[in-house]
């Protein structure tokens, strides 16, 4: 400890010493007040008892000693009391009140006559005033008293003593004694007095060690909170940093997703639309290779984008009403040719208590089951794949559902079940070479299950198959009523079914739908024993009113047995409904000419209701449409014809935007960004856009943003659907909010683009517009043309002998345009060439001229700026466009004026010219 410090410690000490002392004797003050008024009393009380009257012969008075006890022992008990209540703790006082104690207790002796016991009182009187830890008040007591008995001896040695001559050596011995006492009692106030200092010293280095903990601890405090709130901005900017990565992340995974689906759009869809064209054996076979392939890419590329959302934390899920049975029907539909390939059955079995109507995201339910229904097709070699759907619990809320995909494939080994869940991971590593994949699918299921708040569970052995099961908790949505064949017009109740298929599973999904339509069926494993069947149910007079044929069964196929029925009388108006899993080119063109309803497998049990419903109903029209094709859908009427502006950017995306249009029955018409699409929209002619979301200049959003505002305030509606490569969880929001109607994703279908087409257009209620002009594709890209025909028309609005006399006052006038731009370059002025080039851009846009459009766009540039750096080959381009314009111009003005007007657009000189930008 520090000199200051300890100096410190010993100035707190002696104040908490005296504060200590003080205190203590103010206590003791009001203690002896309180007893010297009760001595008081008591000696008023003595004097009355011993000596209460004093005689003279007959008379008789107060006592002496009544009166001193009364007035004496006021006087001594009133002055000590006094100080005791106004001035506590002082040192006067103790002393005051020693003299007054003692002075009581003299009295004490002279009123009993000096009694030996009452000289015990000084003593105890000592005794007490020890309390007080001060040796000098003893000194004061211990003088008063023997004062007193010096002049007791003396003058009252009766009071004093108890006797009338003492003798002069009486006051020295009881005054021995008080000293005696004294001695004792002055060790005892010392050893006290060093006690109250040491706790004094203690209490204060206690104190000090108390303020140096604190101050410690303070510092330690403002120190952790220095750290703290270092760490908490740490945390903040990792936070942010964290944010901008995940943002970096989104925005890297946004663009990957592009730049990859933009080529697979045009690898996918260009092979999809060859595919439908005439090909050689061996050409086939290449493009169906290239196709898969390109399938394959893009599954793999979906789910490593998948598993980067997951990570990222960015998939979410959305919470849409959707219908199950649909649902799984259309997830498994796709699966159903892979299946046959290999020879596998595939079906899936609803259990009748789960309810259709559920509130979820569809979307991701059905990611979950075609990854797991495609790794048990991919895993197993013989046998079946069957998907079942049970209800595991129901609140009246919410549903929770357990899904089994069960298959007889070679098994997963028990140590491996853990494992094939983790990312990148399969069954075995040998798997990876044989059968290919990520290893991220069961990752990304697995994820997506938990989202759904259920779990995934696997049950498998080698060489005998594996049941993946899952639960998932979905909403419940608004039921819709009971669909069944009395609600449609025909009575199922009791009626005759026979199910013919080689597969039990099949056998039995049909039974328990046919039962839970009210219907009475009998199953049979082959076509023998249906023919048995048939004419035994003939026989007895209960035949059956309708079946269902397999149609790839062993010995005798489903087709077979349907040639067998109609060439008997008896069978041959049964209806059939034939259910393949092949769905092989013909086999609906073959049940067309049989009178059959054909349906792929598995069918969805609204497919196969309604087909039922179809092939028993009277009339000839709802027959014709019981034949489905082999996709399961019942053949709609031709789409009416639209004429669509695309608006992108790419050349492949382009040209492939035109050739499934063409093949959806569509004209088209390609610009390559948003703004020009707006341009084109204000001339009209249009039912309908296709906007890509990314193109330079305007994007797709902003172009759809300006098309909603113009439409607010001018009226109508054009039709958007939005086209994106993004794929990423957003996407769709934006596009709605920015006023598309409609949204595909690339790589773009067939079937997909028809489907969001058909839907706009049912929604937008807007018909196609009358008179629109079937003209061929033109396809404005970046490339240059000198004259664009369709578009000059397009501005004097078809009037060809307007565009003539236009093209000839440019013919006129285009030397004159032409040297202005020269003098003013010459001349070295900005301001001259500015309006020389402004005028020119002016005249060539009338012509669709883009080339020359933009050059003098670029010279006006230059002008407005001030600078002419540059401007030599620009004006030499320009002069080059200008050749051509005015070649093709004299071209259009020689056609005679008799030929009814301009030549006719070629569609490939169309497709070759330029787009254009109006000033």
């Amino acid at each position: 400890m520090s000199i200051a410090a300890h100096d410190d410690v010993a100035h707190q000490a002696s104040a908490t010493f005296t504060d200590e002392v003080t205190r203590m004797a103010g206590r003791v003050d009001r203690l002896f007040a309180g007893l010297i008024a009760f001595q008081w009393i008591a000696a008023i009380c003595i004097a009355l008892l011993i000596s209460p009257r004093t005689w003279a012969g007959t008379t008789s008075g107060v006592h002496f000693h009544v009166w001193a006890a009364i007035l004496l022992g006021g006087a001594i008990a009133s002055f000590p009391i006094a100080l005791a209540s106004m001035l506590p703790g002082r040192v006067i006082t103790r002393h005051v009140i020693a003299v007054g104690q003692m002075l009581m207790g003299v009295l004490l002796i002279h009123l009993t006559g000096g009694r030996i016991e009452t000289h015990f009182h000084i003593f105890g009187s000592l005794a007490f005033l020890a309390f007080y830890r001060d040796w000098r008040v003893l000194i004061t007591a211990s003088a008063v008293v023997a004062i007193d008995h010096y002049l007791g001896g003396l003058f009252w040695p009766r009071s004093t003593f108890g006797t009338n001559a003492p003798g002069t050596w009486r006051w020295l011995e009881h005054a021995s004694w008080v000293i005696f006492e004294d001695i004792f009692l002055i060790c005892f106030c010392l050893e006290g007095i060093r006690d109250l200092r040491g706790a004094a010293v203690r209490q204060a280095e206690l104190e000090a060690a108390r303020v140096r903990i604190e101050a410690a601890g303070q510092a330690r405090a403002t120190e952790l909170e220095k750290r703290v709130a270092d760490r908490t901005a740490e945390l903040v900017y990792a936070k942010e940093a964290a944010e901008a990565a995940s943002r970096a992340k989104s925005e890297f995974l946004a663009n990957v997703s592009h730049e990859i689906r933009t080529p697979m759009n045009g690898i996918i869809g260009m092979t999809e639309l060859v595919l439908d064209t005439a090909l050689s054996t061996e050409q086939q076979e290449y493009l169906e290779v290239v196709a898969s392939s390109a399938d394959s890419l893009l599954t793999v590329i979906n789910d490593i984008l998948d598993f980067s959302k997951i990570e990222a934390g960015k998939l979410e899920l959305d919470r849409c009403p959707f219908d199950l049975r649909d649902c799984l029907g259309d997830a498994l539909r796709p699966l159903a040719m892979r299946a046959h390939q290999k020879g596998l059955e595939l079906a899936f079995d609803i259990a009748h208590n789960v309810p259709d109507a559920l509130i979820g995201d569809g979307g991701r339910l059905r990611q979950i089951v075609v990854n797991l229904v495609g790794n048990a097709i991919k895993f197993t070699d013989r046998g079946e794949v069957v998907v079942t759907v049970g209800q595991a619990w129901c609140d009246g809320k919410e549903v929770g559902l357990r899904i089994e995909v069960l298959d007889t494939g070679i098994g997963i080994p028990a140590h491996r079940h853990k494992a094939i869940f983790a990312p990148f991971e399969q069954a075995d590593g040998s798997m990876t070479r044989k059968f290919g994949g990520t290893g991220l699918g069961l990752s990304i299921s697995c994820r997506l299950v938990e989202m759904m708040g259920g779990e995934i569970s696997l049950e498998s052995r080698i060489g005998e198959g594996s049941t993946f099961s899952f639960t998932a908790r979905f909403g419940l949505g608004v039921a819709p009523a009971p669909t069944t064949g009395a609600a449609l017009g025909v009575d199922l109740h009791d009626l005759p079914v026979l199910i013919v298929d080689d597969n039990a599973t099949n056998r039995r999904i049909l039974r328990d739908l046919t039962i839970q339509w009210g219907m009475r069926p009998t199953t049979c494993e082959d076509g023998y024993g249906a023919l048995h069947q048939l004419r035994h149910a003939a026989a007895v007079g209960d035949p059956f009113r309708l079946a269902f044929f397999d149609a790839m069964m062993p010995a005798m196929d489903g087709f077979t047995l349907l040639a067998r029925c109609r060439s008997d009388r008896d069978m041959a108006a049964l209806p059939i409904i034939m259910l393949s899993s092949a769905g092989l080119q013909g086999d609906a063109e073959r049940c067309r000419e049989f009178g059959v309803a054909y349906l792929t497998k598995p069918a969805k049990q609204s497919d196969l209701l309604k087909a039922i419903v179809d092939i028993l109903s009277d009339t000839p029209s709802s027959k014709a449409a019981a034949a489905l094709d082999s996709s399961g859908i019942a053949s709609s009427p031709a789409p009416r014809r639209l004429r669509v502006l695309v608006a992108e950017d790419n050349p492949v995306n382009q040209t492939l935007a035109i050739r499934l249009l063409a093949k959806l029955g569509h004209d088209s018409v390609v610009v390559g960004d948003g703004r020009q699409a707006l341009n084109r929209l204000e001339k009209g002619g249009f039912d309908l856009v296709l906007m890509d979301l990314q193109m330079p200049n305007l994007d797709g959003l902003e172009a759809t943003s300006l098309l909603r505002e113009h439409e607010a305030r001018e009226g109508g509606h054009m039709p958007v659907i939005a086209m994106t490569a993004h794929a990423m969880r957003g996407d769709r929001e934006r596009c709605l909010a920015a006023g598309c109607d409609g949204y595909v994703s690339k790589p773009m279908r067939s079937r997909d683009l028809a489907g969001a087409i058909e839907e706009v257009m049912t929604q937008a209620e807007f018909p196609a517009t009358e008179g629109a002009p079937l003209v061929a594709p033109e396809v404005e890209t970046g490339r240059e043309s000198a004259f664009n025909l369709a578009d000059a028309l397009a501005d004097v609005e078809g009037d060809q002998a307007l565009l003539r006399e236009l093209a000839l006052i440019f013919l006129e006038d285009c030397p004159r345009l032409k040297a202005a731009v020269h003098e003013a370059v010459e001349a070295g002025s900005p301001e001259r060439l500015y309006r020389a080039a402004h005028a020119l851009k002016g005249a060539v846009s009338n012509f669709g001229a883009r080339g020359a459009f933009e050059a003098a766009v670029r010279l006006e540039a230059l002008g407005r700026g001030g600078d002419l750096i540059g401007h030599g080959p620009i004006v030499r381009h320009l002069e080059g466009q200008l050749d051509d314009l005015l070649g093709a111009l004299a071209t259009l003005v020689a056609v005679d004026g008799d030929t009814a007007g301009c030549p006719a657009v070629d569609s490939d000189l169309s497709s070759r010219n330029g787009q254009r930008t109006m000033p």
